[in-house]
Protein backbone atom coordinates (compact mmCIF):
# COMPACT_ATOMS: atom_id res chain seq x y z
CA UNK A 1 0.00 0.00 0.00
CA UNK A 2 1.51 3.34 -0.96
CA UNK A 3 1.50 6.52 1.13
CA UNK A 4 -1.71 7.83 -0.41
CA UNK A 5 -3.29 4.45 0.24
CA UNK A 6 -2.81 4.47 4.00
CA UNK A 7 -4.17 8.00 4.28
CA UNK A 8 -7.27 6.89 2.39
CA UNK A 9 -7.65 3.75 4.47
CA UNK A 10 -7.29 5.54 7.77
CA UNK A 11 -9.79 8.21 6.73
CA UNK A 12 -12.61 5.83 5.76
CA UNK A 13 -11.96 2.40 7.19
CA UNK A 14 -10.62 2.60 10.75
CA UNK A 15 -12.64 5.10 12.71
CA UNK A 16 -11.97 2.80 15.65
CA UNK A 17 -8.27 3.69 15.66
CA UNK A 18 -7.40 6.21 18.34
CA UNK A 19 -4.39 7.46 16.38
CA UNK A 20 -1.85 6.24 13.88
CA UNK A 21 1.85 6.24 14.21
CA UNK A 22 6.25 5.06 12.74
CA UNK A 23 8.88 7.11 13.98
CA UNK A 24 9.75 9.31 11.09
CA UNK A 25 11.53 12.53 10.35
CA UNK A 26 12.44 14.89 7.55
CA UNK A 27 15.48 17.00 8.40
CA UNK A 28 17.35 19.81 6.73
CA UNK A 29 20.13 19.63 9.34
CA UNK A 30 20.62 19.19 13.07
CA UNK A 31 21.78 21.42 15.90
CA UNK A 32 25.41 21.39 14.83
CA UNK A 33 24.50 22.81 11.42
CA UNK A 34 22.44 25.72 12.68
CA UNK A 35 23.85 29.24 12.72
CA UNK A 36 24.55 30.71 16.17
CA UNK A 37 21.82 32.85 17.69
CA UNK A 38 21.58 35.10 20.72
CA UNK A 39 18.08 33.94 21.60
CA UNK A 40 17.73 32.06 24.88
CA UNK A 41 15.22 29.76 23.18
CA UNK A 42 16.31 29.65 19.52
CA UNK A 43 14.42 26.44 18.65
CA UNK A 44 10.85 25.21 18.72
CA UNK A 45 8.64 22.16 18.82
CA UNK A 46 5.12 22.31 17.41
CA UNK A 47 2.48 19.71 18.17
CA UNK A 48 -0.23 19.31 15.54
CA UNK A 49 -3.48 17.39 15.38
CA UNK A 50 -4.60 16.70 11.83
CA UNK A 51 -8.18 15.94 10.83
CA UNK A 52 -8.54 12.45 9.38
CA UNK A 53 -11.20 9.86 10.08
CA UNK A 54 -13.03 10.18 13.38
CA UNK A 55 -10.17 10.67 15.78
CA UNK A 56 -7.42 12.42 13.85
CA UNK A 57 -3.64 12.09 13.83
CA UNK A 58 -0.95 13.79 15.93
CA UNK A 59 2.52 14.65 14.68
CA UNK A 60 5.41 16.99 15.46
CA UNK A 61 7.12 19.81 13.59
CA UNK A 62 10.39 21.17 14.96
CA UNK A 63 13.35 23.30 13.98
CA UNK A 64 15.13 26.61 14.38
CA UNK A 65 13.56 30.03 14.98
CA UNK A 66 14.59 33.19 13.16
CA UNK A 67 15.30 36.57 14.79
CA UNK A 68 11.56 37.33 14.85
CA UNK A 69 10.80 34.16 16.75
CA UNK A 70 9.21 32.49 13.71
CA UNK A 71 10.13 29.04 12.36
CA UNK A 72 13.15 29.32 10.06
CA UNK A 73 12.90 25.68 8.99
CA UNK A 74 10.70 22.66 9.56
CA UNK A 75 11.41 19.02 10.30
CA UNK A 76 8.63 16.50 10.86
CA UNK A 77 8.13 13.20 12.63
CA UNK A 78 5.21 10.91 13.41
CA UNK A 79 4.17 7.30 13.86
CA UNK A 80 1.52 5.41 11.91
CA UNK A 81 0.84 1.82 10.80
CA UNK A 82 1.70 0.33 7.45
CA UNK A 83 0.28 -2.69 5.70
CA UNK A 84 -3.08 -3.91 4.48
CA UNK A 85 -6.54 -3.72 6.01
CA UNK A 86 -6.09 -6.92 8.02
CA UNK A 87 -2.86 -5.67 9.63
CA UNK A 88 -4.46 -2.35 10.54
CA UNK A 89 -7.36 -4.19 12.16
CA UNK A 90 -4.92 -6.42 14.02
CA UNK A 91 -3.19 -3.27 15.28
CA UNK A 92 -6.13 -2.70 17.61
CA UNK A 93 -5.14 -5.85 19.47
CA UNK A 94 -1.47 -6.59 18.75
CA UNK A 95 1.54 -4.50 17.65
CA UNK A 96 1.81 -4.20 13.85
CA UNK A 97 4.57 -2.81 11.62
CA UNK A 98 4.92 0.97 11.54
CA UNK A 99 6.70 3.06 8.95
CA UNK A 100 10.06 4.69 9.64
CA UNK A 101 9.91 7.44 7.05
CA UNK A 102 8.08 10.73 7.16
CA UNK A 103 5.20 10.88 4.70
CA UNK A 104 4.90 14.43 3.24
CA UNK A 105 1.25 13.78 2.38
CA UNK A 106 0.43 14.11 6.08
CA UNK A 107 0.94 17.85 5.56
CA UNK A 108 -2.05 17.89 3.19
CA UNK A 109 -4.38 17.01 6.07
CA UNK A 110 -6.25 19.96 7.64
CA UNK A 111 -4.95 20.93 11.10
CA UNK A 112 -7.58 21.00 13.83
CA UNK A 113 -5.26 22.31 16.56
CA UNK A 114 -1.60 23.11 17.14
CA UNK A 115 0.67 24.19 19.95
CA UNK A 116 4.15 25.66 19.48
CA UNK A 117 6.65 25.87 22.32
CA UNK A 118 10.10 27.47 22.27
CA UNK A 119 13.09 25.33 23.23
CA UNK A 120 16.58 26.02 24.47
CA UNK A 121 19.52 24.55 22.58
CA UNK A 122 19.84 21.82 25.22
CA UNK A 123 16.15 20.93 25.01
CA UNK A 124 16.34 20.82 21.22
CA UNK A 125 19.38 18.54 21.30
CA UNK A 126 17.45 16.15 23.56
CA UNK A 127 14.52 16.22 21.15
CA UNK A 128 16.71 15.47 18.13
CA UNK A 129 18.37 12.59 20.00
CA UNK A 130 14.95 11.12 20.81
CA UNK A 131 13.90 11.32 17.16
CA UNK A 132 17.14 9.68 16.05
CA UNK A 133 16.64 6.87 18.57
CA UNK A 134 13.14 6.29 17.20
CA UNK A 135 14.49 6.32 13.65
CA UNK A 136 17.09 3.74 14.57
CA UNK A 137 14.47 1.18 15.61
CA UNK A 138 14.92 -1.80 13.32
CA UNK A 139 11.31 -2.94 13.54
CA UNK A 140 9.06 -0.07 14.71
CA UNK A 141 5.52 -1.02 15.64
CA UNK A 142 2.13 0.62 16.14
CA UNK A 143 -0.78 -0.33 18.36
CA UNK A 144 -4.00 1.64 18.66
CA UNK A 145 -4.13 1.38 22.44
CA UNK A 146 -0.53 1.18 23.64
CA UNK A 147 1.76 2.67 21.00
CA UNK A 148 -0.10 5.11 18.78
CA UNK A 149 0.86 8.53 17.44
CA UNK A 150 -0.09 10.28 20.68
CA UNK A 151 2.21 8.02 22.67
CA UNK A 152 5.03 8.85 20.28
CA UNK A 153 4.37 12.59 20.35
CA UNK A 154 4.15 12.52 24.16
CA UNK A 155 7.53 10.80 24.37
CA UNK A 156 9.07 13.58 22.28
CA UNK A 157 7.46 16.24 24.46
CA UNK A 158 9.00 14.68 27.56
CA UNK A 159 12.38 14.34 25.85
CA UNK A 160 12.26 18.10 25.25
CA UNK A 161 11.51 18.72 28.92
CA UNK A 162 7.77 19.34 28.57
CA UNK A 163 4.82 17.76 30.34
CA UNK A 164 2.61 15.32 28.46
CA UNK A 165 -0.52 13.36 29.38
CA UNK A 166 -0.14 9.69 30.23
CA UNK A 167 -3.78 8.76 29.80
CA UNK A 168 -5.23 7.60 26.49
CA UNK A 169 -6.70 10.48 24.49
CA UNK A 170 -7.95 11.23 21.02
CA UNK A 171 -5.74 13.41 18.82
CA UNK A 172 -8.21 16.30 18.70
CA UNK A 173 -8.07 16.63 22.50
CA UNK A 174 -4.46 15.53 22.97
CA UNK A 175 -2.81 18.69 21.60
CA UNK A 176 -5.00 21.12 23.62
CA UNK A 177 -4.18 19.06 26.70
CA UNK A 178 -0.46 19.48 25.98
CA UNK A 179 -0.98 23.23 25.87
CA UNK A 180 -2.92 23.17 29.12
CA UNK A 181 -0.24 21.16 30.91
CA UNK A 182 2.61 23.42 29.79
CA UNK A 183 0.98 26.84 29.64
CA UNK A 184 -1.43 26.56 32.56
CA UNK A 185 -4.50 27.10 30.42
CA UNK A 186 -7.64 26.02 32.25
CA UNK A 187 -9.92 23.28 31.03
CA UNK A 188 -12.75 25.80 30.90
CA UNK A 189 -10.77 28.13 28.63
CA UNK A 190 -9.95 25.26 26.28
CA UNK A 191 -13.61 24.22 26.20
CA UNK A 192 -14.64 27.76 25.30
CA UNK A 193 -12.09 27.84 22.46
CA UNK A 194 -13.37 24.54 21.15
CA UNK A 195 -16.94 25.79 21.26
CA UNK A 196 -15.98 29.02 19.49
CA UNK A 197 -14.28 27.08 16.73
CA UNK A 198 -17.01 24.50 16.23
CA UNK A 199 -19.34 24.70 13.18
CA UNK A 200 -22.33 25.11 15.48
CA UNK A 201 -20.82 28.28 16.93
CA UNK A 202 -20.41 29.93 13.54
Amino acid sequence: MNHRGWLFVMSIAWSGALTFGAAAVERNGDVANHAPTKQATPYYIEFRAARIGTYGHSYVAYGRLNARGEPANHHYTDRHPIGNYALMALGHVLPVPANAKWDPEVLTLPISSSYRHKLTAAQYQNLVKAVKRAEAEKAPTWNALTNNCNHYVASLARAAGLKAPYNLQLSWEFVPTLRELNEGETTGAIARKRAAGSPAAR
